[in-house]
This record gives C-alpha cells, sequence and structure tokens, in this order.
C-alpha cells in the first residue's frame, strides 16, 4: 500500500514568507530601539521647512561646479533642537514611528490569519472573512489614526522650532503626514471580505439545495 502523503498547505509559500517577514521586521525594529537607546537624550530633534513655505528660500544658490547658464535651488533644510526637551523628544518618537508600528502589527494579525485559513475548511469560511474585514479595518482606522498621530507630533516640534511670519502658524500642509496607499489597501481588504462572505453564503445555500 502506497503511503497517503501529507496534505500539503494551499497558502504556501506565503504563509512562511509572511511569518519570516514579520520575524524580521520585529528583529529590526528591536535593533533599532537598542541602537538608538544611547541618543535618547543627547540626539537632535529636527523638523523639515518646504522651499516653497513662504518663499524663504527665494532665490538661486551658489554651489561650485554650476554651469553659468544654470542654477541651484534648496528645496528643503532640516531645523533641529541641540538640546530639546522631553515634550520634543516624545513628539519626535511619534512623528516617526505610528506607521512603522502599524504595520508590524498587520503582520502579526495576517500571520494569524494565514493560519487559521490553513486549518481545514478555514480558507474559504467566516471565520477568515472576518479576519480579513478586521484587517482592513485595522488599515483603514489605523492608518487614519497614525496620520493624525504623526501631523500632530510634526506641528508641534515645527511651531516650537520656526518662528517666522508665515511659517509659524499652527497648520502648516509641509507637515501633514497621509498615506493613501494604506487607505486604499485597508479598504479592499474590507471589500474582499464582503466578497468572500457572500462566496461563502452562495456555496452554502447551492449545498443545502442539492
Amino acid at each position: 500500500m502506497r503511503e497517503s502523503r501529507p496534505q500539503r498547505n494551499p497558502l504556501e509559500p506565503i504563509a512562511t514568507t509572511v511569518g519570516w517577514v514579520t520575524a524580521l521586521a520585529v528583529g529590526l525594529l528591536l535593533l533599532s530601539l537598542l541602537v538608538h537607546q544611547a541618543a535618547w537624550g543627547n540626539g537632535p530633534v529636527c523638523t523639515t521647512v518646504s522651499g516653497t513655505d513662504a518663499g524663504i528660500f527665494s532665490g538661486p544658490i551658489r554651489l561650485p561646479g554650476v554651469a553659468s547658464a544654470a542654477h541651484a535651488s534648496l528645496a528643503s533644510a532640516a531645523i533641529c533642537a541641540d538640546h530639546p526637551t522631553a515634550a520634543l523628544r516624545v513628539a519626535g518618537l511619534l512623528a516617526v514611528w505610528p506607521y512603522t508600528v502599524l504595520w508590524l502589527i498587520f503582520l502579526w494579525r495576517l500571520r494569524g490569519l494565514l493560519k487559521a485559513a490553513a486549518l481545514p475548511g478555514g480558507l474559504y469560511s467566516p471565520a477568515t472573512a472576518a479576519r480579513l474585514r478586521m484587517l482592513g479595518w485595522l488599515l483603514t482606522l489605523g492608518g487614519l489614526a497614525a496620520s493624525i498621530i504623526e501631523s500632530a507630533a510634526k506641528i508641534m516640534i515645527f511651531t516650537r522650532l520656526v518662528d517666522f511670519p508665515g511659517l509659524g502658524g499652527w497648520y502648516q500642509p509641509g507637515q501633514v503626514s497621509f498615506s493613501i496607499t494604506t487607505l486604499i489597501t485597508g479598504l479592499t481588504l474590507i471589500t474582499a471580505a464582503r466578497v468572500m462572505v457572500l462566496g461563502v453564503k452562495m456555496r452554502d445555500e447551492l449545498d443545502a439545495t442539492v
């Protein structure tokens, strides 16, 4: 008698790939925190001023090697606090970490979804559809929350470090962060989950009819 081969996971190799990517991302995040931990009390906190903001960098810039018929312009400049307060340091973290944390949570939850979908009968099931819908809402609402947190932190840093007519207001378009890719991905996952739910219902109705 031939030995029956173990059933192959229909979600491979993507399930293993997601697992390795998640572990690698978490490891890189922890390594980054360890490397920058020593600089927490010493490093500067910076904001960026665009060259188009109130025309603060109006006029050409002299650079060696630029041809006589050409000119150079400054696109942006970094303004840093040499000895930032604790509030500025917290704002500096909030200005760069929210989306990173969001995508790490997404990868972790995606790994759980793939494990559940690999179970017998789990690939096209209401439970898998619910997990997929949850991932969609995580990116949609989490992306909006990350945008608000990052933008508020950047505006706080900007208003603390910049005092110039036309640049010191609370609202600065250059300091607003928003990821349209995260929003579209989240809405796509919600739509896919809805389609999956409808497909599961139609399959159950056909099975009941037969």
